[in-house]
């Protein structure tokens, strides 16, 4: 499985060569340490929905980091299924 998770940003079009649409990854990501969804069967249990919005990096008067820094919208949890659909 491959872990790569992309933010690109809209390309306007010049001259002749189109432009492109902004794109923004959505991943499942574990909200623990220890994701409970490796010892349950509920295939959900411990993640969450995330998209990356920004992925960026500071100016070296903020500090060295070793990976790059990245804004991200996470939404609401995951809860119990509806009992009468299932979802």
């Amino acid at each position: 499985m491959r872990r790569c998770i992309r933010a690109t940003p809209e390309i306007l079009s010049s001259g002749r060569k189109p432009g492109c649409l902004a794109r923004f990854n959505m991943g499942l990501i574990s909200d623990s340490p220890h994701p409970a969804h490796l010892w349950t069967l509920d295939a959900v249990a411990g993640l969450r929905v995330a998209q990356v919005c920004v992925i960026f990096s500071l100016p070296r008067q903020f500090g060295t980091y070793t990976r790059a820094l990245a804004y991200i919208k996470w939404f609401t949890p995951f809860r119990t299924p509806d009992p009468a659909s299932g979802m």
